[in-house]
């Protein structure tokens, strides 16, 4: 067997951060889904840019996301596209649940209108 080649996205996401940093990051992304995205660095590096956050911030704003705060869009069951939102305030987060029913984390959002 060999080894694979790392994930060029996890190799720019951990850059510029220190060791514990890049703890703090790997236990993050286990709450994520990559769902469209190669894998679920990109995920991040995409949807940080996207929203002008700096990724380690990003996670951390994820993480900390208060659902049972939150309104749950569909209270019970997901939409059609296997998802549901969590909305408190002008934040949300959409989650799906993995392969094992644990709800994984597709993206944060802050609206600022």
């Amino acid at each position: 067997m060999y080894d694979e080649p790392p994930d060029p996205f996890l190799v720019q996401l951990c850059e510029g951060y220190t060791e514990a940093e890049v703890v703090e990051i790997q236990q993050y992304m286990a709450e994520w889904d990559a769902c469209t995205y190669i894998s679920v660095a990109q995920s991040i590096l995409d949807h940080a840019s996207r929203k002008e956050f700096d990724p380690l911030k990003y996670l951390r704003k994820a993480y900390n996301f208060n659902k049972k705060r939150g309104v749950r869009i569909p209270k019970i069951g997901y939409r059609q596209d296997g998802s549901a939102v969590y909305r408190k305030g002008n934040e949300y987060l959409i989650v799906r649940p993995d392969k094992f029913g644990i709800e994984k984390i597709v993206t944060y959002e802050v609206n600022d209108d």
